[in-house]
């Protein structure tokens, strides 16, 4: 489990794939509290892309573990990936 300072602001790379292949257009990423179930609708913001590697920029926050989910709009699927969890220090 990645952990990071509380006070960082980073982008958070993660890998995103559907049937095998990485994809990064279409990307969003919901970052939550480990205690909550599932993202809300409004928790979804775009993927950032750096050098195309598709992730989502870390805020300060504060301390705790948060799960990482990411969901891919496709036609007629729209897959939510469960990408693991972070630990804000």
């Amino acid at each position: 489990m990645p952990t990071y300072p509380r006070e960082t602001t980073e982008f958070v790379h993660v890998v995103v794939t559907v049937d095998g292949q990485a994809v990064t257009d279409s990307v969003a990423f919901s970052v939550v509290p480990r205690t909550t179930a599932k993202p809300r609708p409004a928790t979804w913001t775009p993927a950032v892309l750096i050098d195309g590697k598709t992730g989502w920029l870390l805020q300060p926050g504060e301390p705790g573990d948060l799960q990482v989910w990411a969901r891919v709009t496709g036609n007629p699927e729209v897959p939510i990936l469960d990408c693991g969890v972070i630990t804000r220090s």
